[in-house]
């Protein structure tokens, strides 16, 4: 699963089927297209070059939003960190819709209408799969204890959406806490978690 999914289905409320990210700010479309660069970032085929995010074209990704994601990347590969987030985000508008309707496809969520209005943003994704909800956040706790690149992406679009401290108890966001910190001040050589440190600067500037 992505990353961007597992922190929609932990921002989604399960009965309400909608997405309403507790903290102001960076905005849910931002945060799904922030973790389709993280997730190019975690397979090593989105690099930080110069204060600027590089896509090495290879390999396909193996997922239709990432293959999206990267040729959204492929003629401007050499934008800054900011701007190669905009142009994910403007490229798969509207990606939040996009991301909820492949989670029904693969059965984690229903999706249903109210049909007192005919907006896209009257449709509504309850919660199906449970067992999808767990793991995520199951990740998101494991992440706080022994954070990867992966589970650092999963814990810092949590924290700028507010959803953070909602899905942690106690003990899991002091540490997830201090292992956000650590991105203030990353070790040369560790392409990975520079990049991702790049990206969270820039999501809060």
């Amino acid at each position: 699963m992505l990353i961007t999914e597992r922190f929609v289905l932990l921002a989604l409320d399960p009965a309400g089927g909608t997405v309403t990210l507790p903290r102001a700010g960076t905005g849910l479309a931002t945060l799904c297209a922030a973790g389709l660069a993280l997730e190019l970032v975690v397979q090593r085929r989105l690099h930080l070059q110069q204060r600027r995010l590089v896509l090495e074209d290879r390999l396909p990704p193996a997922h239709h939003l990432l293959d999206r994601a990267a040729k959204a990347l492929h003629d401007r590969n050499d934008d800054g960190i900011a701007n190669a987030v905009a142009r994910i985000e403007k490229r798969l508008a509207p990606l939040p819709h996009a991301v909820l309707e492949g989670l029904v496809r693969r059965d984690f969520l229903h999706r249903e209408r109210d049909w007192r209005f005919w907006r896209r943003d009257a449709l509504r994704y309850p919660l199906r799969s449970w067992q999808a909800r767990n793991e995520a956040q199951q990740t998101l706790e494991r992440a706080a204890l022994a954070p990867d690149v992966a589970g650092l992406s999963l814990l810092m679009l949590c924290d700028l959406a507010g959803v953070l401290t909602q899905r942690l108890d106690a003990a899991h966001h002091e540490r997830a806490a201090a292992a956000l910190l650590t991105l203030n001040h990353v070790p040369d050589g560790d392409a990975e978690r520079t990049a991702l440190a790049a990206v969270r600067q820039a999501l809060l500037a």
